[in-house]
C-alpha cells in the first residue's frame, strides 16, 4: 500500500505538470541564440547549461524529453523538483555543494563523458546566495571539455515570489516568453585558480546581463510595463 507521502508526491508532480504545460501553452514563446547550440551539437561538444535558480519553472518545460540531466539537491524541496523533472522525462542527478556533493560530481562526470548527456545546473542553487555561481560548475566543464552555456528567460507578465530567497518567477497566462542562450564558453583545461575565479565573475555578469536582455525584449514585445 502506498504511503501518504508517496501519494502526496504523486499528486504534486501530476498537478505541476498540468500547471506548467497548461500555463506555457497559453503563452507565445520566442527563442534566441539557438544557432550556436545547434553547432555545438553538430560537433558533438558536451554542454553544461547554467541559469539562476529563479528560472527553473520554464526551463523544466524547455528541456522536457531532451535527455538533459538536471542537478537537483537532496533537500525536501529538491525531492519535489526531482519528481517533477522526471514527470517531464528527465533523469536528475541528486546532490549539492552542502550534501552529497562528491557523489553528484562523479555522476555528472560520468553523464558527460560516457553518456554524452547535456547537464542543467542552477548556478546559485539550491539555497543561494542568489546570483553567486558555485565553483563546481566550472570544474566540471574544465574536466570534461564541455561548453558552458548561460541560459535565461522572462515573460511580459510574471508572478514574482518576493519572499523566496531567489525571487522565483513564473509566467502569467497569455504572456510573451523570451528564452535565450548566451554564447558558449570553453574553459581551458590548465586554467589556474585565479583564472577560474575571473571566469566565475564573468559568468555571473553574463547571466545578469542575459536576464536584463530577456526582460527588456519580453516587455518590448508586449508594449507594456513589468507586471509584478
Amino acid at each position: 500500500m502506498a504511503s501518504a507521502q508517496a501519494i502526496k508526491y504523486f499528486f504534486i508532480r501530476k498537478l505541476a505538470k498540468i500547471l506548467i504545460n497548461g500555463l506555457v501553452w497559453t503563452c507565445r514563446v520566442s527563442i534566441r541564440g539557438d544557432r550556436a547550440i545547434a553547432d555545438l551539437k553538430k560537433q558533438q561538444v558536451p554542454i553544461v547549461y547554467i541559469y539562476w535558480h529563479r528560472h527553473i519553472f520554464f526551463n523544466v518545460y524547455k528541456f522536457k524529453h531532451t535527455g538533459a540531466r538536471p542537478l537537483i539537491s537532496l533537500s525536501a524541496d529538491g525531492e519535489i523538483i526531482s519528481r517533477i523533472a522526471r514527470e517531464f522525462g528527465m533523469e536528475p542527478i541528486r546532490g549539492s555543494s552542502s550534501r552529497g556533493g562528491m557523489r553528484a560530481f562523479l555522476k555528472l562526470l560520468k553523464a558527460v563523458r560516457q553518456e554524452k548527456s547535456e547537464i542543467l545546473i542552477t548556478a546559485d542553487g539550491p539555497k543561494g546566495p542568489a546570483r553567486q555561481i558555485k565553483d563546481g560548475t566550472l570544474v566540471l566543464a574544465q574536466k570534461t571539455g564541455a561548453a558552458v552555456v548561460p541560459i535565461g528567460w522572462y515573460a511580459s507578465r510574471v508572478k514574482i515570489f518576493h519572499k523566496t530567497w531567489d525571487k522565483f518567477i513564473i509566467p502569467r497566462p497569455f504572456s510573451r516568453i523570451v528564452f535565450a542562450y548566451d554564447q558558449p564558453l570553453m574553459i581551458p583545461p590548465h586554467l589556474g585558480e585565479e583564472g577560474l575565479s575571473n571566469l566565475k565573475n564573468r559568468l555571473q555578469e553574463t547571466l545578469d546581463n542575459l536576464e536584463k536582455m530577456v526582460i527588456e525584449e519580453s516587455l518590448q514585445k508586449a508594449g507594456n510595463k513589468e507586471d509584478r
